[in-house]
């Protein structure tokens, strides 16, 4: 079968954008392909939050299911304390009768275990189908309870996994207290990175957050909260007597960033996830605007590009015309990743298998890119339609060889998960565990993952050696898992091309 049997969509973005829109490309999820429910993604957010505790009302597994995916593994990869998640075990009995008993049994008990700071509850399908009222069984008890309270809606069936993410930020504003002069004076300086999270990816903590911290910080200014990653109530109350919210993207914290605009009328900075110099350095100015830092911004700005100069610019030289294939699943990713690419080292992007059904989830990045005249190619393959796991199934592999035995570029490059295994360099930017992608490091780390493995192309990959590089007993996706030595003479993020063969890509 020929590429061009096998092509759902082939163009630009705004082309795929605009046919989403018209009903003329099918946008809806299959069964294999789905996101996690509105609760779960509620709950990812939720977990950010120090010193409270969330109560999911319903079955006991919906918050076995949240303690196992996000708090257990937030805890260990932030170092934060864990804060459990209780349940208040809804049976068959309570689906005729209802939950109250249980709910108020519950908040009184954690009251006097924990003592936190706010007490949320989170209704599960099951309470939001019988009906319980828990707004009323709030507001009765609220008096008698010393924690800030907070309900979320956010049973499963009521939204699809984005709502999950807005709603949450939404009700946060509720938690926070109107500007005073007295506070915005001693905040004039300071700003919240809005839309981060603690989730169960390393990177979101440890390194990225973290390199957006020390840029602010490198200013001049200073970072009040981050919403909601271990941030405290009372960071929350006093939220919106910053400078500015900077959102860490357009589609995650733009929510709450519009929200407390509205309700507040504290800016809004919303750029593009700052990945790579040019997305970094408009996320920075805009920011400065508000903190009335402009000329500290671009003092700062110089002397970074200048501590990364030198080895940036002789990666970029390699880079120039080069392809770069972009996994599509994930949307917000991705299209950051193209923006990179194109604006930062001059390479052609190309997004594969981006999901028509992100045309609608992720408008507001679109939009975004769009008008800032950075409209990348998309190539949809069948694969990613058909039945199974899109982003690593043997089909979408198979397809996207056919795809570049037709292109006349003789380096391709794959981002991508380490779990697929294209015959051609990849770059796994999710692997890299203890340096940042975001900002001037992360730029010049990308460009040298990017290079060594159009250096290393003429390496194997197969199962063998991804066992040798990365041990399975390390338990670690990262050449950290390695000697010291090793660890620093090969990025780790890098995989490489099979010798010989379609798709084998060198350097010219």
């Amino acid at each position: 079968m020929s590429i061009e049997e096998n092509v759902v969509f082939s163009g630009k973005l705004s082309t795929l954008y605009q046919m989403a829109k018209e009903g003329k490309i099918k946008t809806t999820l299959q069964g294999s392909h789905t996101r996690a429910c509105k609760f779960w993604t509620a709950m990812k957010i939720l977990s950010g939050l120090h010193n409270t505790i969330v109560i999911a009302h319903g079955p006991s597994g919906c918050a076995y299911g949240v303690k196992k995916a996000y708090k257990l593994t937030n805890s260990r990869n932030s170092g934060s304390p864990y804060e459990a998640v209780l349940t208040t075990n809804i049976e068959m009995k309570n689906i005729v009768y209802g939950g109250e008993k249980e709910l108020v049994g519950a908040i009184k008990e954690i009251e006097k275990k924990y003592n936190p700071d706010i007490i949320v509850i989170a209704t599960s399908c099951a309470t939001g189908i019988i009906g319980d009222n828990v707004d009323d069984i709030i507001n009765s008890i609220s008096d008698s309870v010393s924690a800030e309270m907070l309900v979320i809606h956010c049973e499963g069936f009521s939204g699809e996994y984005r709502s999950g993410f807005d709603l949450v930020f939404r009700q946060l504003v509720k938690l926070m207290n109107p500007p005073t002069p007295e506070v915005k004076e001693r905040l004039k300086h300071s700003v919240n990175i809005v839309g981060g999270k603690m989730g169960p990816e390393r990177t979101e903590v440890d390194t990225d957050v973290k390199e957006l911290v020390r840029l602010v910080e490198g200013m001049g200014a200073k970072v009040h909260s981050i919403i909601a990653a271990d941030c405290s109530l009372k960071e929350l109350k006093e939220a919106p007597s910053v400078a500015v919210n900077c959102a860490l993207c357009m589609d995650i914290g733009y929510a709450l960033g519009k929200e407390m605009e509205e309700v507040f009328r504290t800016p809004m900075n919303s750029t593009i996830l700052p990945y790579g110099i040019k997305a970094t350095e408009s996320w920075l100015l805009q920011a400065a605007k508000y903190l009335h830092m402009e000329e500290e911004a671009k003092a700062f700005m110089a002397e970074e590009y200048e501590s990364v100069r030198v080895e940036y610019e002789a990666s970029k030289k390699k880079l120039e015309g080069k392809i770069g294939l972009i996994e599509g699943h994930d949307a917000v990713k991705s299209l950051s990743i193209a923006h990179m690419l194109e604006k930062d080292f001059g390479m052609r992007p190309i997004i594969y298998n981006f999901h028509p059904w992100s045309t609608e989830a992720r408008e507001t990045s679109i939009d975004y890119l769009l008008e800032a005249k950075m409209d990348p190619e998309i190539l949809i393959t069948k694969g990613t339609l058909a039945f199974g796991k899109y982003e690593s199934m043997k089909q979408t592999e198979e397809e996207l060889l056919e795809f570049l035995g037709g292109i006349d570029e003789n380096c391709v490059v794959y981002f991508g998960s380490s779990l697929s295994f294209p015959n051609i360099p990849l770059v796994d930017l999710n692997a890299i565990l203890n340096r940042p992608r975001f900002g001037y490091r992360g730029a010049l780390k990308v460009a040298e993952c990017i290079n060594k493995s159009f250096d290393y192309s003429y390496r194997p990959r197969s199962t063998l050696a991804k066992k040798m590089v990365f041990p399975e007993k390390s338990g670690l996706t990262s050449l950290s898992s390695l000697t010291q030595k090793l660890s620093q003479d090969m990025p780790d993020c890098t995989m490489y091309g099979k010798g010989g063969g379609r798709g084998r890509c060198l350097n010219s």
